[in-house]
């Protein structure tokens, strides 16, 4: 080959590899344009682990207090305290007649039968013969006997503590130990059998009694 046939092919690769160069730069220069201008996608690695993060978001949590809703109780209307003599039960008299001797325990009284003064321990109330006489309360009779001094005795056990005690009573009264009777009931019949007090005629001798102790008649019968 000649001289000028090489120099003219060192020409032509020179020129083809400037050629090449220069599209091998366009096409960088198109990719660095093309990734500037597109926005960028960036992803932030959120550095605590989501088990750690839950972890953190419950120990921040509390639970909220609730408030009980009031409760409105209703008023209760106070029943007045009941009387004393409300708690008795209902007392009548034995019976209708004049009474002639009180009751008396402090001061003594002459008895003109026996001759003597002496305390009176219940009520004599007078009335004629075969008068009825009327239990005061209800209650049960635990005892009739005919006593030496009061005569036909006729005892009625009530409720609270209560005994009443009707004496001087005709023989045979109609009742039976452990009859349960009502106030008003007929238990017996005024008589003349105590001796202690025959000189007072027909009458009933009658008398109270409060967990044993004797009291006041009248108190009882109001």
């Amino acid at each position: 080959m000649s001289r000028i046939d090489r120099s003219k092919s060192r020409s032509a690769g020179g020129k083809g590899f400037y050629i090449a160069l220069a599209l091998c730069l366009a096409a960088v220069g198109a990719i660095g344009y093309f990734t500037l201008i597109r926005p960028a996608n960036v992803t932030i690695d959120d550095p605590t682990p989501p088990t750690r993060q839950t972890e953190r978001n419950d120990a921040q949590w509390t639970a909220p207090v609730l408030q009980p809703e009031p409760i409105e109780v209703p008023a209760v209307e106070e029943e007045p305290a009941p009387e004393p003599e409300d708690l008795l039960p209902q007392v009548v008299s034995p019976l209708d007649g004049t009474t002639v001797t009180v009751f008396s325990t402090t001061e003594l009284m002459y008895d003109e039968t026996m001759a003597d003064w002496r305390t009176h321990n219940g009520l004599d109330i007078q009335a004629a013969e075969g008068d009825a006489v009327k239990t005061a309360a209800s209650g049960m009779v635990v005892s009739i006997k005919n006593d030496e001094l009061m005569g036909t005795t006729v005892v009625i056990e009530h409720a609270g503590g209560y005994t009443t005690q009707y004496s001087c009573l005709q023989a045979e009264p109609p009742v039976t130990e452990g009859q349960q009777v009502a106030a008003g009931d007929i238990i017996g019949l005024v008589g003349s059998t105590a001796a202690a007090e025959s000189s007072m005629g027909p009458h009933l001798h009658f008398s109270v009694a409060k967990d044993g102790v004797i009291i006041d008649p009248s108190e009882y019968i109001g």
